[in-house]
């Protein structure tokens, strides 16, 4: 038994290491450590700090309208009275159109009736007008007019020394549309009584009617708080009715007229309708407004 033992140890021996060796080429190499660093591993982010609490809002502290500089002074924005004294006047230019009357120029002419136009009588000029009045509620004023016309004498006094002359005396009332404060719509409306008057010195011829309407159309412009510009157009017309006195024409009419067809009223049948425009700017103020 010993003999064997010592026969089989030996090779018993160098077949382990054999077995050793075998197992320990079958292993693969090991990795050659990485030259690139590890990338960290993601933190958390902290938390958030709470909200803070609404709080009331506080009121602005109050301030002062700002000074003017020394020497300086703000202006007060303008405005117009809610009531005050309205008084003004205008200036234009004015023209008559239309009939004065028809007339038969002798007892003898059969023929038809003749027209006497405005134009026989006066001719264009100037128109200046005076009113004063109320203001009431920034719109509403009512007033008392009185207008008078710079006018020529017509063709029937050509080479005379006859001079013509037109009024209107009368109440108005105008309205006021938009802003008062600015610039407003003016409408206007009118009635009193229309003159037209022609005289040499010795004789004086006058005729006369009422109108009943007269319109105005225009734009009342604030300048200021107390003061206002107003360009209008205004249209009015009627009918002669009464004459007085009389006039001599220049000599030589190609109808053979010395004078007027009438010198006292003038007959329904022959009566004529007449027109009057006037294109102006008025100025107004407002005194003791409020």
């Amino acid at each position: 038994m010993r003999v064997v033992l010592r026969v089989a140890a030996p090779a018993l021996v160098a077949l382990l290491w054999e077995v050793a060796a075998a197992a320990q080429d079958a292993l693969p190499p090991l990795p050659a450590p990485s030259a690139e660093p590890t990338a960290p591993s993601p933190s958390i982010p902290p938390p958030l700090p709470p909200a803070p609490a609404p709080q009331a809002p506080q009121p602005y502290p109050y301030a002062p309208p700002p000074s003017a500089a020394p020497g300086l002074s703000i202006p007060e924005p303008t405005h117009a009275s809610k009531y005050s004294l309205w008084l003004g006047g205008s200036l234009g230019l004015l023209a008559y159109g239309g009939v004065l009357y028809n007339y038969v120029p002798t007892p003898s002419y059969h023929g038809p009736a003749l027209e006497e136009t405005t134009g026989n009588f006066i001719r264009p000029g100037l128109a200046a007008q005076l009113d004063a009045g109320a203001r009431l509620a920034y719109r509403y004023i009512p007033y008392v007019i009185f207008e008078r016309g710079f006018v020529g004498a017509g063709r029937r006094f050509s080479g005379t020394s006859t001079n013509a002359a037109t009024y209107f005396a009368g109440l108005g009332f105008r309205y006021l549309a938009g802003n008062v404060h600015t610039v407003s719509f003016a409408g206007d409306i009118s009635l009193g009584l229309r003159v037209l008057e022609l005289s040499n010195g010795q004789q004086t011829w006058r005729t006369t009617d009422v109108e009943i309407i007269r319109l105005g159309f225009g734009a009342d412009i604030r300048l200021s708080s107390y003061v206002t510009l107003t360009p209008m157009l205004t249209l009015s017309g009627g009918t002669f009715t009464d004459v007085s006195g009389n006039i001599q024409f220049a000599p030589n009419q190609r109808d053979g007229l010395t004078g007027p067809a009438y010198t006292s009223q003038i007959p329904s049948a022959w009566r004529q309708s007449y027109s009057v425009v006037v294109l102006g700017c008025s100025a107004h103020v407002d005194l003791f407004g409020k």
